[in-house]
């Protein structure tokens, strides 16, 4: 009966081991998907800057280029934080 509490106990171990690996994989793949969506605003982003002609629109490809560059930086440090690699 012991042999049985042990082995299900075990087993109990690794279940919780392999859901808390599963979600921990999940983040990653929700970070690393946010960063690429970052990452494709940036250059469309950059194109609109280049192709720009009104100051006022030029001013605002800045600005959200600047929020753009902010929000990759924090997703970066999420993963460091995370200890996501």
């Amino acid at each position: 009966m012991k042999a049985l509490k042990n082995f299900l106990k075990k087993i109990e171990t690794k279940r919780k081991k392999l859901v808390e690996e599963k979600l921990i994989l999940k983040k990653k793949n929700e970070l690393i998907d946010e960063i690429k969506d970052v990452c494709m605003e940036i250059e469309e982003t950059n194109m609109w800057f280049q192709m720009e002609k009104d100051s006022d629109l030029i001013e605002a490809c800045i600005h959200r280029r600047e929020f753009l560059y902010a929000r990759y930086r924090y997703l970066i440090n999420q993963i460091k934080l995370d200890k996501i690699s």
